[in-house]
């Protein structure tokens, strides 16, 4: 049986990062635009909303819509929000068809529903609702008053403390998977079945994101496990009401459970601001494997995992296991110094399409990377910049993926901004490519062995998909 290690700070905010300043910042290997054309302006009208996706002959692109010839909408406190929103995603997603919706007649849509908004959160839920009909990762609006550490699109409000606990959705039920983080024990026990937080009940937030991702389990897991991160999340000197149900316990328990401080470096990007930012590094016990975990794809964890990285060799490291499960992603441009540390050849880490043209992860050599064999580890709270990591490497041999179930598939580039009055919006500006043409959004990095799991390996201090990774590694004389 072999501990689990424990997991990067950063778990205690399960965020989706996006790759903000690169998709913005960096030069192009291809300049060459989408063909828009000069489509004649269209006038969208009520009628049209009841069907608003035209018949795929009808696709168009909406690049040169002249928006001056746009009907008014009706006037509430929130219809200038809904149409910036609407505005810049017209402006600057990937896509000029927008993925052959009727972008026009959703705008006149859903600036009738605003009026039936009667409040804040109603509101806003309208404007996420239209961002919802594209269907894609990396769209999400935030109110001012719903500020949080990270991106908007996880709305995570994190407070400044924790429940020191990390938990899990295994075979449909929310799992302690770790009873303590960072040196701070919860008291509640491994492999037990979290039944409500306060008030909340859990098994209605399992079967409510079920109904809501029927498609993908991956998806509806990542879902409550963010929002019972999100439930596990308070102010310092707070307790939460935890009930919970010990593995062969026949009735449940109650526990008040102190709120612990998240003690961590910060790092702010743009406006991603106060990222708490962790590398992890160890040789596992009885072998020659070493051990490097991150929480974040932000640049200045990337001398830390040299450090790691380096201090691991000294010690006599002959094969490495990289986790990024619950690795939300970050800042693109990160993959290239880290692809250097273990890439001995030059490579092409996958592709990113955008509307002004392409540009490609180049990764040089750098002067002395690790050549000896990795393992990747994955789950669904992997994502973004992790992904495109992972399925990069996976494309080229270095590495083979070990975890339970996909990631996340949520791996468009994306950025973040401030829109007038404080809400946050993030938006998608590229897709991506991997090197073999794989499209990860939606799909997820597929394991190359997956590991169950139960609540009984958790409730005897094991992590499978660690233990099956080492053993793999060991196989290879290791």
């Amino acid at each position: 049986m072999l501990d689990r290690p424990d997991p990067p700070r950063s778990r205690w905010l399960v965020l989706a990062l996006s790759l903000a300043a690169l998709a913005c910042t960096r030069g192009k290997t291809d300049t060459t635009a989408p063909d828009g054309g000069t489509p004649p302006p269209v006038v969208a009208d009520s009628s049209s909303s009841t069907d608003p996706e035209p018949p795929q002959d009808a696709c168009r692109s909406w690049a040169d819509l002249d928006v001056s010839t746009l009907p008014p909408l009706p006037q509430t406190p929130y219809t200038a929000t809904l149409e910036q929103v609407w505005r810049t995603v017209l402006d600057k997603h990937y896509d000029p068809t927008l993925n052959c919706l009727d972008w026009p007649a959703i705008r006149v849509e859903y600036g009738g529903k605003l009026t039936e908004a009667k409040d804040e959160a109603a509101a806003y839920a309208v404007i996420t609702e239209m961002l919802g009909r594209l269907g894609q990762s990396h769209l999400a609006v935030v109110p001012p008053r719903q500020r949080v550490a990270g991106e908007p699109r996880a709305a995570v409000k994190s407070g400044d403390a924790r429940v020191p606990v990390e938990a899990r959705v295994i075979d449909g039920e929310v799992v302690v998977v770790d009873d303590a983080l960072d040196g701070h024990r919860s008291g509640l026990p491994r492999g037990a079945k979290l039944i409500a937080i306060d008030d909340a009940e859990l098994a209605e937030i399992v079967t409510g994101m079920k109904e809501r991702h029927p498609d993908r389990e991956v998806e509806a897991t990542f879902a409550v496990r963010r929002t019972v991160t999100s439930l596990l999340s308070c102010p310092t000197g707070a307790k939460r009401r935890i009930r919970f149900e010990p593995l062969g316990a026949k009735a449940p328990k109650d526990k008040s459970v102190p709120c612990q401080p998240i003690e961590a470096e910060r790092v702010s990007l743009g406006n991603l601001k106060n990222i708490p930012a962790v590398v992890e590094h160890r040789m596992l016990p009885g072998s020659k494997v070493g051990y490097i975990a991150f929480n974040i794809w932000m640049l200045p964890l990337v001398p830390k995992i040299e450090a790691g990285l380096e201090q691991l060799r000294k010690q006599g490291m002959e094969a490495l296991i990289l986790d990024l499960r619950g690795n939300p992603g970050g800042v693109g441009a990160m993959v290239v110094p880290v692809g250097r540390l273990i890439l001995s050849e030059p490579a092409d880490l996958g592709t990113m399409n955008m509307r002004e043209g392409k540009q490609t992860f180049n990764v040089s050599v750098g002067e002395d990377p690790f050549t000896g064999p990795i393992a990747l580890l994955v789950d669904e709270g992997t994502a973004s910049t992790s992904e495109i990591f992972g399925q990069a490497l996976q494309d080229l041999g270095r590495v083979t993926v070990f975890g339970a179930v996909p990631s996340q598939g949520a791996a468009l580039p994306s950025v973040i901004e401030e829109l007038p009055g404080g809400a946050m919006l993030q938006y998608v500006v590229a897709d991506y490519q991997s090197p073999k043409g794989i499209a990860v959004e939606g799909k997820g990095v597929i394991p190359d062995t997956v590991v169950p799991e139960t609540r009984q390996d958790f409730a005897k201090g094991r992590d499978p998909v660690l233990e099956a990774a080492l053993a793999a590694l060991r196989g290879k004389g290791k």
